[in-house]
């Protein structure tokens, strides 16, 4: 491997960035929204300092 597999060519159209599942592709198996305690709330992140 020469590094140059995943690099972006000028002519190449992606929408969504590199990281972004196919265009029509189900919901990952590993990330159940369902089972979030406080769906909605960005419990992840440090408290605002204020």
């Amino acid at each position: 491997m020469d590094g140059s597999e995943n690099v972006d060519q000028p002519g190449d159209k992606k929408t969504g960035g590199s990281h972004a599942a196919p265009e029509g592709a189900g919901v990952h198996p590993l990330i159940d929204l369902s089972r979030d305690p406080n769906p909605g709330k960005p419990d992840h992140a440090k408290p605002d300092e204020d």
